[in-house]
């Protein structure tokens, strides 16, 4: 492993510590339900963020798999592992390991850790392209072995 891989997940780490750690500040200051709510708003916040840089990149619009692509992309360089399976008008975004989960385990938050991707699938996809739709069908925090999202067009 190269120099820059072994920054690289350092890095990776610090970003979800500092993710935790905010949120943390945020339950002790405000209480459990408060924090739940502005980590939903937080992944809201991030899904359009992402779709914003997503279309500056060119990713198109109209296309599910290139969508999904950019998302399996963008998952990798957080350093998770994803599979797109394209069936016929949708395509199905697997997570088969996940780093975020793994750290939600360590302060039992792993619901919403779902919740959190939930929110940030669906408006990421959807201001992507309004028709556009998102369903959540696995989930780590459910007991499956991977989390997995159909994309496809309402």
């Amino acid at each position: 492993m190269s120099q820059a891989e072994k920054d690289l997940k350092v890095m990776w780490n610090i970003c979800r510590d500092f993710f935790y750690k905010w949120r943390s500040v945020v339950e002790e200051e405000f209480g459990r339900e408060k924090a739940r709510e502005l980590v939903k708003k937080f992944w809201e916040k991030v899904g359009e963020g992402t779709a914003e840089l997503y279309k500056e990149h060119g990713v198109n619009p109209e296309s599910l798999s290139e969508i999904a692509k950019a998302i399996a992309r963008s998952s990798e360089i957080m350093g998770e592992r994803v599979e797109i399976i394209e069936k016929g008008d949708r395509v199905i975004v697997r997570h088969t390991s996940c780093p975020w989960f793994d750290w939600a385990k360590r302060f039992g938050l792993e619901e919403e850790d779902k919740e959190g991707c939930d929110i940030w699938f669906k408006v990421t996809v959807e201001k992507m392209n309004p028709r556009a739709k998102v369903e959540s069908t696995k989930s780590f925090a459910a007991g499956d072995d991977f989390c997995e999202r159909i994309i496809y067009f309402k």
